[in-house]
């Protein structure tokens, strides 16, 4: 077939060490304003650490195992570092035993002199995050009140407040109802758990806030340990631990609650929902995993800056070195408590990408590995494609807000959100023995905390990607009209059936034929768009009986993606499959990853030489475009890969990709077009040579490479290939969101 298409010239715009930033100048700037205006500035060192010489077996090691390892190496460069620092005059004022990090304060000088010491490999500004539930105002609305039985003493004394995030309130439907904390447990089924005696017993949910109100109902007998990491850089600056100092560990340092009208306030609430436990007088609540212990750590420093308060005399914030102190306590923890998941309800700023160079990654993988899942609020700011920082890291768990089943558009929403929970006029504790209605991306998070305990106690030889599939893989798909995917609602009992392996859950690639099918073969996609690696386990289902015949499980790179044939799929999956005889026989595949990405299915006609994409997935089908995966190289020179590219808006576009590696997520660099497309017209380029186009040739093994559009484009991007054989143009850009 010849195709009827012109070949345009292609500009490149540069080849990439490094994702593409608008700070990429001068990754400093931030800090040289800050000491501008400041005249000093605190900031994290990320060290240098000594590489190990290992062997393969030592490569193997548990995780605690190589946690001691990497304690070694972290104790000898902070040590060689801050020796360094010292001769300077530049003081040390905290390390971490667990992680490559220290904090300083430095002036413009001394900045320079951290650019020019040798083993720095990254300097942060050591900024201060806010809660992420917003107070707009606080009153008593009749919808909203807590039904009280006033023949008790207690519930006399109970006061009931409402809080809500900005816009949540005035003129919506749902103002007539109260999704409670007794009710919300029951919208993501946690009271279908409890009947069964799950009931989160014998785990631990950490909760980094500002401190928990001991003597409430809720928490009775149930904080097992308490530290506190308030640190105070700047004159004004209070600590919040009870000994005045930046750090204290043991019996109520997290509940120093009488130094401020809120403080512990937010950290109470959040503790209540996911593992309160108030069964005293008529009025009884319990949070999620209310058979769970607690461990709260005060993370937050009263600061008396109106400036950094907006306007007001004092609020609390929390400085990434204290909320990377608190991670660092936690991982120590693990080596005496169960600790399940750690809840941060804070954060700050926004990302509309994965921010995998944040300073919390690294504590955050170790907790992970050794078994806990870090929950982060997604932010409250009404932000439709970002999230607020360290929230936008891909290996926590990241919590946004629905309104009972329906996604609330006040707070903050991204592909990147991991999960939603009950997040509005959610009463929980408060000081004082009482509760309040609070409404936020915070509230939501506490949920998810839970539930993971929640899970773990069911199951405690779970691993953390397990329980973060079944959560995933089993929620209900909740959207918007704004967004352009979905984001699963947490149903924790359907997760517990899928950690038990008593039901297939998963994006659904329906009707896949086996290898013995000679004239049309099955090719299964998958593509990780995370930064980090990923693990897809596909579950193959027996069309005609239903039953599951095993699963296959491959790890695929950040930012690639693999090509896998039934007949390799038939034999390294667990059981080994052998290949029905029958040609009438074909499999459903349910497809569950630790990462985001996309799946495609692929067919291949051998008789008429020509690929189809047969990407059913009714459960999920994809609308983001910004991903073309597994697009062609000079390799396939039968099935030449093609991208057509539509204007949308009224004004000359021109969109740029990023052009990786498929198979390990490398990247070769940027592309643009030399003209601009014109308004409401489209082009279409030939883009399999790209790779020759950047100055190289393809490896024998170098099939597929993958584009990455840039969200300025106005427009839509679509993936074709020509089946020159088989005459025919197939549209190959139908994939299954993971």
């Amino acid at each position: 077939m010849k195709l009827n298409i012109q070949y345009f010239s292609i500009l490149i715009i540069s080849y990439l060490m490094f994702p593409m930033d608008s700070t990429a100048g001068d990754p400093l700037a931030e800090i040289r304003a800050h000491i501008s205006k400041n005249g000093k500035a605190s900031v994290l060192l990320e060290i240098e650490l000594a590489r190990e010489n290992t062997t393969s077996s030592e490569n193997n090691t548990n995780p605690r195992q190589a946690l001691k390892k990497k304690r070694q190496l972290i104790a000898s460069g902070h040590k060689t570092l801050q020796l360094a620092l010292e001769t300077q005059g530049i003081m040390v004022q905290r390390t971490y035993r667990n992680l490559p990090f220290l904090v300083t304060t430095v002036d413009a000088k001394g900045l320079e002199r951290l650019v020019r010491q040798r083993g720095i490999l990254s300097i942060t500004l050591n900024k201060a995050n806010r809660q992420k539930n917003i107070k707009v105002f606080k009153g008593v609305s009749p919808q909203q009140k807590v039904p009280l039985n006033s023949n008790t003493q207690k519930e006399q004394e109970l006061k009931t407040r409402s809080v809500y995030t900005s816009g949540l309130f005035l003129g919506r439907p749902y103002r007539e109802s109260q999704p409670l904390l007794d009710t919300s447990v029951n919208y993501i089924n946690a009271d279908i758990l409890w009947s069964q005696g799950v009931t989160g017993s014998g785990q631990v949910v950490a909760i980094l806030d500002d401190g928990i109100d001991p003597q409430h109902d809720m928490f009775a007998g149930k904080i097992i340990a308490e530290a506190c990491f308030s640190e105070t850089f700047d004159s004004t600056d209070e600590s919040l631990c009870p000994n005045g100092l930046n750090s204290e560990i043991g019996s109520g340092a997290a509940s120093n609650c009488s130094v401020g009208a809120t403080v512990c306030e937010h950290g109470s609430h959040v503790a209540g929902a996911a593992a309160g436990n108030d069964q005293t007088g008529a009025v009884t609540r319990k949070g999620v995993a209310y058979d769970a212990e607690l461990i709260p750590i005060q993370v937050f420093t009263k600061i008396n800056d109106a400036e950094a308060c907006n306007g007001e005399s004092s609020c609390l914030l929390s400085y990434s070195s204290a909320t990377l102190a608190a991670l660092n306590h936690l991982i120590d923890l693990t080596e005496t408590h169960s600790i399940a998941s750690a809840n941060m309800s804070l954060g700050g700023g926004s990302s509309d990408s994965a921010c995998d160079s944040n300073i919390h990654k690294s504590a955050i993988d170790t907790l992970r590995a050794l078994g806990t899942l870090t929950a982060i609020a997604a932010g409250n700011e009404g932000l439709v494609g970002s999230v607020s920082s360290p929230g936008c890291i891909s290996t926590a768990i990241t919590v946004s807000s629905v309104i009972v089943a329906t996604a609330d558009d006040s707070v903050n929403h991204a592909e990147m959100v991991d999960l939603l929970a009950p997040g509005v006029a959610i009463v929980s504790a408060i000081p004082n023995n009482q509760y309040a209605a609070f409404s936020g991306t915070s509230m939501a998070t506490p949920h998810v905390a839970g539930a993971i305990a929640l899970l773990k106690s069911a199951r405690p030889t779970a691993t953390a990607d397990a329980l973060e599939n079944a959560l995933k893989s089993t929620g209900t798909e909740t959207d918007l009209d704004t967004w352009s995917w979905s984001t699963p609602l947490i149903n924790v009992s359907a997760a517990l059936e899928a950690l038990d392996g008593n039901s297939v859950w998963g994006r659904t690639i329906a009707h896949v034929y086996p290898s013995t099918r000679t004239s049309i073969k099955s090719l299964i996609r998958i593509f990780n768009s995370s930064p980090a690696d990923g693990i897809f386990n596909i579950d193959v289902v027996d069309d005609i009986t239903g039953e599951k015949m095993g699963t296959y499980t491959t790890e695929v790179s950040g930012g690639a993606s693999i090509q896998s044939s039934m007949d390799s799929i038939e034999n390294l999956m667990e059981p080994p499959l052998s290949p029905p005889k029958t040609t009438t026989q074909s499999y459903s595949l349910y497809i569950t990853s630790t990462v985001n990405g996309y799946v495609q299915h692929v067919l291949w006609n051998s008789v008429g030489g020509s690929l189809t994409n047969a990407s059913g997935c009714g459960n999920k089908t994809a609308q983001d475009l910004i991903y073309l995966n597994n697009v062609h190289t000079t390799k396939i020179p039968e099935y030449p890969s093609y991208v057509l590219m539509h204007n949308t808006s009224s004004n000359n576009s021109n969109p740029i990709f990023r052009v990786t590696d498929a198979r390990d997520g490398s990247t070769f660099g940027s592309f643009t077009l030399e003209n601009d497309i014109l308004p409401h017209t489209s082009r279409m380029i030939y883009v399999s040579d790209l790779v020759e186009l950047f100055g190289q040739q393809p490896e024998s093994d170098q099939f597929h490479i993958n584009l990455k559009l840039d969200r300025s484009f106005s427009g839509f991007v679509q993936h074709f290939v020509d089946n020159k054989e088989g005459g025919i143009l197939t549209n190959m850009t139908t994939k299954c969101e993971l």
